[in-house]
């Protein structure tokens, strides 16, 4: 097997040749992290899937390139009925899939459909929305009752069970791209053609409905996990855009380094079981004593609350304080209401992935929780063991890093509906979830309001113990590069990319 240094220095002699032959605007080269992929839209719910997925499938709508809105994909049009329940869609009679086949309604009920009935999706229950679906995905009911109904070739309608206003922001998601059921055939812009150990190559579909419009006839995704070599392969252009870590003491164009706060959260979560855990009174008393000034102190966005503040979302009260007393107190009085004794240790098993959190904070954690008759123990997992087995896992508390898969605070506050595929804390509260529920009939304004107040539930139930929010780094030139903005998403839909500056002139949806 080649490896990466040899694959890139391969890779240099092409960008000579197409130098010669004035064509090497049309490849663009990525270095990124190693990892394994899961191309199937419908079972990842990783983020560094997700931006390889934006280029291999595409569904009804896609992301603007620079603010992320909904923007016309596969459809190029919809009508909602008075009642706000009745969603027509028209299908663009160009769309064909990789292999050639035309792309109809069936096609995407159809990719619905086994959405739902795929036991590990991990989005699925965001088409609750549609009458029949919550219980066709719960076993409870069949896929005929699904409100899905192709009308024609290039007409799809859907009936709700209440409006959904932000239905086009998650439709944007690759989780409800058209799929074939050919895993090697794809709906979006490129194909994959090439795949090994560390090296991707897609190329350019020559049936997609926007070809024209597609820049690049190939992207190369090189992984590394070399510091200073990735430094090297940019400085030496044989990277366009590297979001692996780098050198940056070594990078010569500093300009070319990007970095802001992500749409992102770093949080623990508590699991809702038989232990004292799932009662609230013992973790507010956690809460009273957790050291929330010494963890995050060396964070650069501390996070005093779960939902990433967007611009309309209302100020929550989160936690910042840390009152050993009156935690002391707290935890006396819940042990006495369940009959434990004063001096019984409780033990609080904290499962986290390989390097999910550093010794020296996890040690002042298990310091002012000993205060309480806490013994924290500590579980290390390999990630791929962590990821995905919290529901089945025997511990307490966990830590995730969720980034936000929409531009909306849903994105967040869907972790935690009762019935959410998502939801895997186990945590359910009937108020919390008829919020969620009111936000989708209500105007955004008044939208914000109502998702705040479920946050404000979540924060009161403590829940969860909010850390920071990440900060996303990237390395390209825009002056050389085009079709890539920094955004808090840290997307960037692989169709716009260039190796030319031009303005962005794709249609914003105006929601109807």
């Amino acid at each position: 097997m080649k490896s990466i240094k040899k694959c890139l220095i391969f890779t240099a002699i092409l960008f000579f040749s197409f130098q010669v032959f004035a064509q090497e605007l049309t490849k663009f080269t990525i270095v990124e992290s190693l990892r394994e992929h899961d191309l199937n839209p419908q079972t990842t719910s990783y983020a560094s899937d997700a931006q390889l997925l934006t280029g291999l499938y595409e569904g009804l709508f896609t992301y603007d390139p620079v603010n992320l809105n909904p923007t016309y994909a596969i459809a190029t049009d919809y009508r909602i009925s008075r009642d706000k329940k009745r969603w027509t869609f028209t299908i663009c009679s160009d769309a064909c899939f990789s292999n050639g086949e035309k792309i109809t309604a069936s096609d995407v009920r159809d990719s619905w459909l086994r959405l739902l009935a795929t036991p590990e999706a991990p989005y699925a229950s965001l088409l609750d929305v549609i009458v029949g679906a919550e219980a066709y995905r719960s076993g409870k009911g069949s896929e005929d009752d699904v409100a899905i109904y192709a009308n024609s070739e290039n007409s799809l309608s859907i009936h709700l069970v209440k409006p959904a206003n932000y239905l086009p922001k998650v439709l944007c998601h690759p989780a409800f791209s058209v799929v074939h059921r050919n895993p090697t055939v794809y709906s979006g812009p490129f194909y994959l053609d090439d795949m090994e150990l560390g090296y991707y190559s897609l190329k350019k579909n020559p049936y997609y409905w926007d070809k024209d419009k597609v820049a690049l006839e190939e992207i190369l995704i090189y992984q590394s996990d070399d510091e200073k070599e990735n430094a090297y392969y940019f400085n030496t252009g044989l990277a366009d855009w590297v979001t692996a870590a780098l050198d940056t003491s070594i990078l010569i164009d500093k300009k070319a380094f990007h970095y802001n706060a992500e749409f992102a959260t770093s949080y623990f979560f508590f699991k809702v079981d038989d232990s004292v855990w799932g009662k609230p009174e013992f973790r507010t008393a956690l809460f009273e004593a957790f050291p929330w000034d010494e963890v995050r102190k060396d964070y650069y966005v501390q996070a005093k609350t779960f939902v990433y503040p967007i611009t309309g979302y209302p100020e929550i009260d989160g936690f910042s304080y840390t009152d050993i007393g009156e935690a002391k107190n707290l935890m006396a009085a819940a042990r006495e209401k369940y009959g434990i004794a004063a001096d019984e240790k409780l033990p609080l098993i904290f499962e986290m992935p390989e390097n999910g959190f550093s010794s020296e904070r996890l040690a002042l954690i298990s310091d002012a929780w000993a205060q309480l008759g806490v013994d924290l123990q500590i579980r290390v997992k390999k990630s791929q063991e962590y990821y995905g087995r919290v529901k089945a896992s025997s511990a307490n508390l966990f830590i995730y890093t969720w980034i936000g898969d929409f531009a909306d605070p849903l994105a967040f506050l869907e972790l935690f509906r009762g019935d959410s595929t998502l939801n895997d804390t186990l945590w359910k509260n009937e108020e919390f979830d008829k919020l969620i529920d009111l936000a989708a009939e209500a105007s955004e304004d008044e939208r914000y309001k109502l998702l705040g107040q479920a946050e404000t539930i979540l924060m009161d139930s403590c829940m969860v113990i909010p850390i920071h929010h990440p900060i996303i780094t990237n390395v390209i030139d825009k002056n050389v590069c085009g079709g890539w903005s920094e955004n808090a998403f840290d997307i960037h839909p692989l169709k716009y990319l260039n190796k030319k500056v031009e303005k962005s002139t794709v249609p914003n949806i105006v929601l109807k």
